[in-house]
């Protein structure tokens, strides 16, 4: 097995260019030539602006401080050029030289007539970890508009300066939803597919209309933990986005809320999904989790042929899922808060139903499992349900709080699986913990005081002396992946030492027994959403701009150069799904690292799943974050 693994690494990377950040890059973009990163899509007019510039093959030739300037769209600074001019008498519109660049600036031209620059910094030399850049903070640069950056040696991608910037996200996630919508012709994106949903694996002639709800990550599997979050992203935009998608974020819940209402059986049992396939070994526990990423190793489901009870249907996986069970209870009782009847009092009552059966059936107590409990409960008492009580509520928050460890050095604050056999990780969930904390201050459920107030303790502890403490360990300040007890293939892997017996790696693993290395956008962005989340509630600007700068991060300010968001910004790497190229204004998983653990993209016109793909984790989170920035 590490033969082969070694291989891999050794065929995999002996060909990408290195960079003068020290990390890997293949050859699409040319990164042995200066660029500029900053956000693609732009600023709020008082959020953190920051820009970044790489120097490629002449790094070493570059001066520590080099000026930088902004200037409106269009326009660019007079250049002095060695090189005769041909059309001295003539008279042209293109400006001449061609290429501008690598030309020095005439400080003795009036540049007022190529428009002139409204701002000048100095970016300053950084020798980091992640190698060698320089760095230029411009917050204090609020005038709205549409800019550029340029320096002596190239120009930045247009981005906005204004306070409606992230309206461009709310709209791109409507369209990403809308898009995603499953049984139902999509004009210009795809034919009517998967309309006759479905029927059980061992009971095929037990039909259940479960056709429509949204597909996952652009192909056909309709999977409920991945999609039942949604429900919360567009409640935030019926509550703090901009009014005129209000109507369209409710339809969308609707649309959704019309799928997972059927899932569910006459007990409160929710099925998984559809179209999800089976486990390729057979075994649920072993073969369907990936650090708790569930059904990621599923085989998948057939195409349908549209026509329901012929025995042609999709099937809906059977097994029970704790995470699914109490998912589906916090996010339709967050629904049934927003929805008008009757669909506001039908949330209610299959999240009740689902709530009493999860309780009965009980589970195996992973972390994941106890801090979807508890959020499942804070949202099942908010929305009125008489089934839940606050000293049940308070039980969970114990059990969960106990997960946390503490320390007095280093690192503390994370959270750990039971008997502390490992750290809580998890692909698409890693915040959970925190966030189901948070929840419960945010409720202030009467009778729970004590035991709130230790929860408001632990978010702060997880966000300063974790999140926080450990993005200082990187040049982008970008928050950890999370904590290892006993790290796997220490020898082909780095990762930092927390203390005796405590690791922390940036990006995920990439080797390990389970075929799941993975971008990390949607882990940084969950921690975004708690900074921004928590910091609205406890008044803690600095950690509202710490998650703003993670979300540059995702729009283009990250050593790629690259917008994770096919929506907004102009530089990608390859969106990838299964099935649908079509899919619009998609956001990519992102990142994973290196076995050193610095930041590495697919950025060659392959079709890598571990980088590219399009889903909608990120996007979710990504809402979360805008609708509780001040």
């Amino acid at each position: 097995m590490r033969i082969i693994k070694k291989f891999y690494l050794f065929t995999a990377f002996s060909f990408f260019l290195v960079l003068g950040i020290e990390s890997y890059a293949q050859p699409l973009y040319d990164y042995s030539k200066p660029f500029i990163a900053t956000s693609q899509l732009g600023f709020r007019i008082d959020s953190p602006k920051e820009v970044s510039f790489y120097g490629g093959e002449i790094t070493d030739k570059l001066p520590n401080e080099i000026p930088f300037y902004i200037t409106k769209v269009g326009y660019r600074l007079p250049r002095k050029n060695k090189d005769p001019k041909p059309w001295t008498d003539v008279k042209h519109v293109f400006r001449w030289p061609f290429n501008e660049t690598l030309y020095p600036y005439d400080e003795n031209a009036d540049n007022t007539k190529f428009g002139g620059y409204l701002y000048k910094g100095i970016l300053k030399k950084m020798e980091t970890n992640w190698g060698t850049f320089w760095r230029a903070d411009f917050s204090d640069f609020n005038i709205p508009g549409d800019y550029q950056i340029e320096n002596e040696y190239g120009f930045s991608v247009p981005f906005m300066v204004n306070n409606s910037v992230y309206e461009r996200l709310e709209r791109g996630y409507l369209e990403f939803m809308y898009c995603q919508r499953s049984g139902t012709e999509i004009p210009g994106i795809r034919p009517v597919e998967n309309a006759d949903d479905g029927s059980f694996f061992n009971d095929t002639a037990h039909y259940l209309p479960v056709a429509g709800g949204w597909n996952d990550a652009g192909d056909w599997r309709k999977w409920l933990f991945l999609t039942l979050p949604n429900l919360d992203a567009l409640g935030q935009i019926v509550e703090f986005g901009h009014p005129d998608f209000k109507k369209q974020a409710i339809e969308e819940m609707l649309w959704g809320n019309n799928y997972f209402m059927q899932m569910i059986n006459d007990e409160g049992r929710v099925w998984a999904d559809v179209g999800g396939g089976k486990n390729r070994a057979g075994n649920m526990d072993e073969d369907w989790w990936n650090e708790n990423h569930p059904g990621v190793t599923a085989a998948g489901d057939q195409n349908s042929d549209n026509i329901p009870m012929n025995g042609i249907e999709r099937h809906i996986r059977e097994e029970y899922n704790p995470l699914i069970q109490f998912q589906f209870v916090r996010h339709l009782a967050l629904a049934s808060t927003i929805l008008d009847h009757p669909h506001k009092s039908n949330c209610l009552v299959v999240a009740d139903k689902a709530w009493q059966y999860g309780e009965k059936t009980g589970h195996d107590m992973r972390t994941l499992f106890v801090a979807q409990q508890l959020a499942a409960a804070v949202e099942l008492y908010k929305a009125g349900s008489p089934n839940i009580k606050p000293i049940r509520i308070a039980e969970i928050a114990e059990l969960l709080l106990s997960r946390q460890e503490i320390k007095n050095k280093g690192l503390s604050g994370y959270f750990l699986e039971a008997d502390k056999k490992d750290g809580y990780r998890s692909i698409a969930f890693n915040t959970e913990p925190a966030i189901a904390l948070l929840m419960l201050v945010e409720a202030e459920i009467p009778g729970t005081e004590e035991i709130t107030k230790r929860a408001k303790n632990a978010v702060v502890t997880y966000v300063e002396d974790f999140l926080l403490e450990d993005a200082q360990s990187n040049p982008y300040n970008i928050p950890p992946y999370g904590i290892y007890v006993n790290p796997p293939y220490q020898k082909e892997q780095k990762f930092r030492k927390v203390n005796a017996d405590r690791y922390v790696r940036t990006f995920i693993h990439v080797f390990s027994e389970k075929p799941m290395p993975h971008g990390c956008n949607q882990v940084f962005l969950e921690h975004a959403y708690l900074m921004a989340r928590a910091g609205k509630l406890f008044g803690k600007k600095d950690w509202q701009n710490s998650a703003e700068k993670i979300l540059n991060w995702t729009m283009g300010h990250n050593p790629y150069g690259l917008c994770l968001f096919t929506g907004v910004g102009f530089k990608h790497p390859v969106p990838a799904n299964f099935l649908n190229y079509y899919i619009p204004s998609s956001p990519l998983v992102g990142f994973l690292g290196t076995p050193d653990d610095l930041p590495y993209i697919e950025t060659q016109n392959l079709v890598e799943w571990s980088t590219q793909e399009i889903w909608d984790v990120p996007y979710y989170f990504t809402i979360g974050i805008i609708s509780y920035l001040d």
